[in-house]
Parts: C-alpha cells; structure tokens; sequence
C-alpha cells in the first residue's frame, strides 16, 4: 500500500515541485485517509528526530499529544466536507519527548485519496512575549512539558503559556492571547475552583486541587503557585490514574456486597453499574442474564435504561440478528454496534431503542469460567454514534471479569443454601422419620409370642411390621433419591 501511494505521489507531481517540498524549512507531510503517514519532508524529519522509514506507514495520532487526539479525528472528518483547512495547531511529538506546536495548512486530494499538510512551527512564538520574565532555559523547559502551564495575572488575564497548555484547552494561540483565564470554557472551571484560585492570591498560599472538568468529560489536577500579583497554573490531565483508583475503590466496595447476605445478585450489580456510569458520565449499563436452557436473555440491572425498554427486552430470544447483546449470547462474542439506526441486528429492536435518542450500544458475553455457557452479558449503550476508545475496552473487559466472579459466587452461594437445605431435610428424615418405623417394629418384636407361635395375635403383630416395614422403605427410598441429587451437583 506504501509503495502504491508513493507511486501516485509521483504521479500528481512534477519533478520539482518534490524538490523544493524537501528543500523546504516549512514541513511538509502525506496522509492516507486512515491518518497513516505516507510521505514527510526534511524539515519535518528533523524536527521530530527520526527517520522516514521510522515514519512511514505510522499512524499520525502516535505523535501527537493526548489532547489533541479528538480533534486530529475531527480534522479528518471535516475534510471529507470541507476538502480544505487553514490554521489548524495541533502538538506533534519528537523522538526525544519535547513537543512542538505546529500550525497546518490541510487538503483533501480526492484523485489519489490522500491528505496532503503544509505545517509551519509555531512553539517559539507561543511565549515571545514573556521571555523577559522567564530566562531561556527555563522557557524552553516549560514548553517541552507535558504539563499544561499559564501565568495568570491579577485581572485573571492569561500572559504566558505553553503547547500543552494550548492543546488541553482546543483553542489557538492568538485565541489564547490575552484572554481571560476564567472565560476558557474548554477548562469547565467552576465557583469552587475559582475560589482556590482567589484563596491562593490571597494568601500567597499554593494550592493543589483535583476536579471533574464537565466540558471534557477528564479529570484534571491543578496545581496553583501565587508570586506576587501573578499565579503559575500547572494543569496536568489525569483522567487514567483517577479513573483507576475509582474503578478499584468501587470494585471493593461491591465485592463487600457480594460477600453480604442481605444483598441480591441483582441489587450487587445494580450498585456496581450505578458506580461505572458515575465514573464514565456518558455510558448507560446492562446486564441481561441468559437462561439455563441457553434460550433466552432476562433483566437483571440497569440504573439508567428506561424501565419501558428493559420490559420490552425481557425474555427475547437469543439469536445471530437479535440486537447486540441477543447476538452476543449466541454467538459467545463481543458485538460492538456504533450505529443502532443502521445496523442490519438491530432491524427487530431498534423502533424499541429509538424513542430514548440512544445510537450505539457494545455487548460482551459473560461466559463461564469452568464452562461454555454464557451466563450473561454486559452492554454499554451511547446516545452517540461511536466506536469504543481502547481505554473503554479495557473497563469493559475488566467489569465483564468481576459480573462474572459475582455471578458464579452468587450461584454458588445459593447452590450451597439448598445443599445445606437438602442435607437438614435428610437429617430431619433421619432423626424423626426413621425412628418412629423403628421404634414400632422394635416395639412390636417385643409382644411377639415366641412360645406359641399359634397365637392369634402374632399374625396382627406380622401384619403391623409388614406395614411398617414398608413405611421404613418409603422414608429410606425418599433419603437415597436426596442423596443423589445432592451427589449429581458435586459431579
């Protein structure tokens, strides 16, 4: 594919117009529609610090900040509409860890296919104005960091900045200049986090606070230094980690719950989707269970679903076109669907799901851990059309491994109970049941008249132990059938 798309460059060019691209101090890269890169120049090369076949067939989004990864997917996507953008920045990653912020110039060419980028380096110009107040080195140094910094002055006027501060807000550099640090919607800065802010001037205290950003939808830390009538801002995403401590937190607490006999299986997941969706705000969770006949998927949680939809699921059979999760169970595989509206498995079931605005839902298969059976499975629904992000795989595998250990705890836990059921019943047949036959044959042998044996009342005697005899069979026969079972569930 490499070589094809080589082959077209050099078609769609003349001769010089190559030379001077790799002559060229502006930097020059070739995309294929999946984000790969195809060709870079010189300039770019050197900048970055590796090779071209280092470079070749990489996907772009591996050089570029974190931050900017959406907006790299938006870019693709707006030029399939638009065939041209001018001024996008974006933060490309070099080979010894320093970011650099380039601002591209985009076009589409819909003859080969291709996405062509004209970028212009634009990290010095980020700060220019504050290189009296900061010495070079340090400068340098904060704009290599992967850190979002500010200073923001006394009239909350932003007065200097790195890249990584411009890429977590989205907004470019001149949109950045001079602005008011408390307008920066992107920030999701609330009257809590504004009060550190002013409690840090006040005081001349430094602050450390973690928070939620709504607008993002990542948790962030910030951490405020006060010098004078200016505060440094280090803003630093930490969505992963903090979503790892609560994932973990939570993933206790509910395997307490598990333990606790006053918690039903479905009360247990219940609070563990409930956890899972205040985590991740946009995901809706489900767990169907499956039947033992392997038939049919039942409602066991669902916080957020509409009550509507889950009864009108409940008791639909499994099958290879019966929504995602129907379909997951049948065919004991994860089914991701991004579109609900045009997906060919949700033709039965969408006219369902369409009134509650939700588009895409990924099931997962619970299947047993000693066996094939599935015994349920675990949906993610959206109300955007979407594919999962590796981090969203990640939890769906992770949760679908603890529903299964409180599944089959729970199963055990009751198959226990009933052992231990069947065992007090057999006891119970035991100790009453067989000693009252007992004692009447015993009683009756007594009576028994051994020195005549033409007694009359001998032939009652033998009439009452036959009877009795088979009383005993009865009791006998119903224990032996009890132990079975019991010895059935053991194999």
């Amino acid at each position: 594919m490499l070589s094809r798309h080589n082959y077209l460059i050099r078609e769609n060019m003349d001769y010089s117009l190559p030379f001077l691209l790799e002559q060229s101090s502006d930097f020059f890269c070739v995309l294929d529609r999946d984000g790969s890169i195809v060709k870079t120049n010189a300039a770019f090369r050197n900048m970055l610090g590796f090779s071209e076949v280092e470079l070749a067939g990489k996907k772009a989004n591996l050089f570029s900040h974190p931050a900017d990864i959406n907006r790299r997917e938006e870019l693709l996507e707006n030029l399939s509409v638009n065939n041209e953008i001018t001024g996008h920045e974006s933060r490309i990653k070099g080979k010894d860890g320093r970011y650099y912020s380039i601002r591209w110039s985009v076009s589409l060419n819909k003859e080969d296919n291709l996405i062509y980028a004209l970028g212009v380096d634009i990290t010095g110009n980020l700060n220019d104005h504050a290189s009296d107040d900061v010495g070079g080195n340090i400068r340098n140094i904060i704009q290599s960091f992967n850190e979002g910094f500010c200073i923001v002055n006394s009239r909350w006027l932003i007065t200097s900045l790195n890249p990584a501060f411009q890429a977590i807000t989205g907004l470019k550099s001149e949109e950045l200049e001079n602005i008011n640090f408390r307008e920066v919607t992107s920030l999701g800065l609330t009257d809590k986090l504004l009060a550190e802010f002013e409690g840090a001037l006040a005081d001349s205290s430094s602050r450390q606070v973690q928070y939620f950003n709504d607008y993002l939808k990542r948790w962030f830390r910030i951490n405020i230094y006060p010098y004078k009538d200016e505060i440094a801002v280090f803003i630093r995403d930490i969505t992963n980690i903090k979503t790892q401590q609560l994932v973990l937190a939570l993933e206790k607490n509910v395997l307490e719950l598990n333990a606790s006999a006053t918690y039903t299986l479905s009360q247990t997941i219940n609070q563990l989707l409930k956890g899972i969706e205040e985590i991740y705000p946009d995901m809706i969770c489900s767990v169907l269970e499956i039947d033992e006949a392997q038939e049919k998927i039942y409602h066991l949680a669902a916080p957020k679903l509409p009550a509507e939809y889950c009864m009108a699921i409940d008791g639909s059979t499994i099958g290879p076109k019966a929504g995602s999760c129907g379909t997951a169970a049948y065919h004991r595989s994860q089914v991701i669907v991004s579109d609900i509206d045009t997906n060919p498995l949700w033709e039965d079931y969408k006219h369902l799901m369409q009134p509650y605005g939700i588009k895409a839902c990924w099931s997962t298969p619970i299947i047993s851990s000693n066996s094939t059976r599935v015994l349920a499975t675990f949906a993610v629904y959206y109300t955007t059309k979407r594919e999962p992000r590796p981090e969203e795989l990640r939890l769906i595998e992770r949760t679908t491994n603890i529903l299964r250990v409180l599944i089959e705890n729970k199963r055990v836990l009751a198959h226990v109970k009933d052992q231990n059921r069947r065992l007090q019943e057999i006891a119970s047949i035991s100790s009453h049941e067989i000693r009252r036959p007992v004692a009447t044959i015993l009683g009756l042998t007594n009576l028994f008249d051994r020195n005549n044996p033409d007694n009359p009342l001998n032939r009652e005697i033998i009439n009452h132990i036959d009877s009795t005899a088979k009383e005993l069979d009865s009791v006998i026969h119903t224990i032996v059938e009890k132990t079975i079972y019991l010895q059935g569930d053991e194999d």
